[in-house]
């Protein structure tokens, strides 16, 4: 009666659920007088059935949360709800005398099932000598919506003229939203695992699905919704020999299957404009929102007698968007690998590997339906097949020769080549309009064209010429592209290791790599620009210095125009030279310390950002005096420069920590760290911007870019703190508590002072504690609060005004574990 009191005072009471979580956790601890009398503290040791020892455990319970502030960013760093949830099922049997029948030992444990986003299973049986079989399944739940990502800076509503009441533009949500599930499966089995010759045998599956958010630029940002589709299943077998003493060689196969299905589509018509046969349209205006800048375009909307959200038929607007190709991989790789001390100083290893796969998307498309001002394109559909295939190559050696128990000479190679050759036989038809409001026109040539275009439904062909823009893309295309990328590099490193005592001990080294880094682009088409502005229109690139004859070749005034082929070709070689040097040292037995360091310098890079010149610096240590306290501290600084004109590129990475643990007894300990991480870097870029700050030069060999040196910066701390302790025998007790903090500014908060910092500014509080109270031998109690509060410096910026990032709250978790 008792109990029930209590638990009926707090459900009135009306504190809300985390109220009545608390409530549950005093309940539990009200009932503990009428528990049996707890026995002392001991590993569990199962029970014995047969020739069997079995454990087993189930811990169950449920969460209760209470969050105030923007979900979707809750739900990126944390995702953790209300409900049920079986926090751990473990179960363990193991032969007595090593000679079971089916098995000599099984284990089988899970947790996360009931709402959690990751959930794990873990198989493992084995019986001795014959097999050992592991099985993993683990589902997770990847939901990422951070808001500033890809969102444009558009102004508040009321910028927008005639808009629909309560409009606001697209900022709530990220417009590449990812919210998908993994489901990931793996089994291996090896088969007579303790003699000279034992097989392997492997099957990986894993499964990507779920919905995402993406964009495309026609005149105007669409959103689009990913249907995201995506599995691979892998198979592998392999043999090992051990034919030889302390000699080991194995062989693997490798067989992995690719399919890809995702779709794109734009179901984000939230509009509406008015056809040539008068009902209105759905129409996706995009993301970017700015009558200011006239985007989509000036005076969007339409007013009365038009309903709310009509724009104008000459805006960018999509009727639909479609994207789909089925990608299909196979990629069998055979590997041959070796570890052997045959001979008592030299320790030798090495690996080799070959995959030759092939890629194909028998039928890739892209259609487009809507306007594109700026070009007149009014549908565009480009289709065809992908076909690719990807060789790659490696081999590793590596030896050690001890030459006394306290001198060593290492040295070790790696090969690397690898080679992607692809190929897009593509068409491409245009058809060209003015106005949402027409239909495209559908011209007829007299001339045989070089594809069939599909006219869109409800245009009547005709002679009549398309209204083109000189930026019209051509009305109908064949065309080929062909890609091929190379990559061959070689590694060795050689280096000396000695030991001077037990308490001092150095290495040296010198590595070598040279890189080469191939690319090909053979480009090759015909193209046909319909009559109007053809003799004014561009080829598409890298043709786009080209435009039809003053003569039209056709009757008609049709341009059909197959210019030769543009190859285009380029080559990079890259040495770097590197020396590494280090120092370990125990100057009294409880402290050890250890010194690293690298020197490089390239002779060129492949990117701007690639460094010329890099110089890092790790120190570790660890001091424990006694068997009570043991602190650990770290330091890891790198420099990269590729410190070139035009490129300026600096970066640096300063990383420092210390931790500390302090353990007097059982009943009491106490662990507490700190990091600090300080990120910089600068390069010049090249933009084009109507707000640039005053007094910017130009980019080389431009007229309207300018030049601006792009400076980061992040300088961010974390500490975290536990403590444990316990006053009863019974009772064990939590407290602790995890805090990072952000600082950082970056080129954007310079050149457009709306934009948001985010979490370059924020900050991560983390506290929580709770109680393991044991009832009875195997029967634990557990009581558990978290707090989680994201806060960032909200600044004037439109995102902030619109969708605050920040949350805060707090979650109990509740459970029972027994065991036994």
């Amino acid at each position: 009666m008792r109990e029930w009191m209590n638990v009926k005072f707090c459900q009135t009471a009306g504190w809300g659920k985390l109220i009545l979580a608390a409530c549950l956790a005093v309940v539990a601890l009200l009932c503990v007088p009428l528990a049996r009398a707890q026995q002392e503290d001991e590993e569990q040791k199962g029970v014995d059935s047969g020739n069997y020892n079995v454990k087993q455990s189930v811990e169950f319970g449920g969460r209760f949360t209470n969050f105030t502030g923007n979900q979707n960013t809750y739900k990126t760093l944390v995702n953790l709800q209300d409900g049920p949830r079986l926090l751990n099922f473990t179960a363990e049997m193991r032969s007595l005398n090593h000679h079971g029948s089916l098995f000599d030992r099984l284990y089988f444990t899970n947790f996360g099932y009931g709402g959690d986003p990751n959930n794990v299973s873990r198989l493992r049986i084995n019986k001795n000598k014959w097999y050992d079989f592991n099985a993993q399944f683990r589902r997770d739940v990847n939901f990422w919506d951070y808001s500033l990502l890809a969102n444009p800076l558009n102004p508040i509503a009321p910028a927008f003229a005639n808009a629909p009441a309560g409009f606001t533009p697209i900022i709530g949500i990220s417009p590449h939203l990812f919210n998908v599930r993994r489901r990931l499966s793996d089994y291996d089995v090896t088969l007579l695992p303790q003699s000279r010759v034992r097989f392997r045998l492997g099957y990986s599956r894993n499964v990507t699905a779920g919905p995402a958010f993406s964009s495309v630029h026609y005149g105007t940002e669409a959103l689009l919704l990913e249907d995201t589709s995506n599995t691979v299943n892998s198979y592998h077998f392999g043999v090992d020999f051990k034919l030889l003493p302390r000699t080991n060689i194995s062989y693997d196969q490798f067989f992995s299957y690719y399919k890809g299905d995702t779709g794109i589509s734009d179901q984000n018509r939230l509009f509406s404009v008015v056809t040539a046969a008068g009902p209105t349209v759905p129409v996706d205006i995009g993301v970017s929102l700015n009558a200011g800048a006239n985007q989509p375009c000036s005076a969007t909307f339409l007013g009365a007698p038009n309903p709310p959200g009509t724009i104008k038929p000459t805006c960018s607007g999509y009727f639909a968007y479609g994207q789909h190709g089925r990608a299909r991989t196979n990629s069998p790789t055979e590997q041959i690998s070796m570890q052997s001390n045959y001979f008592r100083k030299l320790d030798l290893s090495g690996r080799f590997s070959y995959t030759g796969g092939d890629m194909l998307v028998s039928s890739w498309d892209s259609a487009f339906a809507g306007l594109e001002s700026r070009t007149n394109l009014r549908n565009g559909d480009t289709f065809g097949p992908v076909s690719g295939r990807h060789v790659n190559t490696t081999a590793d050696f590596g030896v050690t020769w001890h030459v006394t128990g306290n001198f060593s000479v290492l040295d070790s190679f790696h090969f690397a080549n690898f080679r992607n050759p692809a190929v897009f036989n593509g068409s491409l038809c245009d058809f060209f309009a003015t106005s949402m409001a027409n239909l495209a026109t559908a011209f007829t040539s007299v001339a045989t064209l070089p594809v069939q275009c599909t006219v869109p439904a409800g245009v009547t062909p005709g002679i009549t010429p398309p209204t083109h823009s000189t930026s019209s893309a051509p009305d109908v295309a064949i065309f080929t592209s062909a890609l091929f990328l190379k990559q061959e590099e070689e590694t060795n490193l050689f280096s000396l290791e000695y030991r001077v005592n037990s308490r001092l001990g150095a290495r040296a080294g010198y590595r070598y790599r040279s890189r080469t880094i191939a690319r090909s682009d053979v480009e090759s088409g015909t193209f046909v620009f319909f009559p109007t502005n053809q003799n004014a229109r561009a080829l598409p690139r890298p043709f786009n210095t080209l435009t039809c004859p003053a003569a039209n070749n056709l009757a008609d005034g049709t341009c059909v125009i197959t210019p030769p082929p543009d190859i285009s070709t380029d080559s990079t070689d890259i040495h770097e030279n590197s020396g590494l040097v280090g120092i370990w040292a125990r100057p009294v037995p409880e402290w050890r310390i250890s010194f690293d360091t690298e020197f490089m310098k390239a002779d060129n890079t492949f990117t701007r950002i690639s460094p010329r010149q890099f110089t890092e610096y790790r120190v570790r240590s660890t001091y424990q005096p006694s068997a009570k306290i043991s602190v650990s501290g770290s330091m890891d600084l790198v420099e990269n420069s590729n410190n070139v004109p035009e490129i300026n590129n600096l970066q640096h990475s300063r990383l420092y920590g210390l931790a500390a643990i302090y353990e007097p007894n059982a009943k009491f300990s106490i662990e507490a760290g700190y990091d600090y991480s300080n990120i910089f870097s600068q390069i010049l870029i090249c933009y084009t911007s109507s707000t640039a700050p005053a007094g910017l030069s130009k980019c080389p060999g431009q007229t309207v870019l300018v030049e601006q040196l792009s400076t980061y910066t992040n300088r961010s701390h974390f500490e975290y703190a536990d403590v444990m302790y316990k006053p009863l025998k019974r009772l064990t007790m939590r407290l602790g508590a995890s805090f990072t903090g952000t600082k950082g500014t970056a080129l954007a908060a310079v050149l457009t002072p709306n934009a948001p910092p985010g979490t370059l500014n924020s900050n991560y509080y983390k506290p929580y504690g709770g109680f393991d109270f044991r009832i009875w031998k195997g029967v634990t109690w557990k009581t558990y609060w978290n707090y989680f509060g994201y806060h960032e410096d909200q600044s004037l910026a439109i995102q902030d005004q619109f969708a605050r990032r920040n949350f805060r709250g707090n979650m109990a978790t509740l459970s029972l574990r027994y065991a036994f």
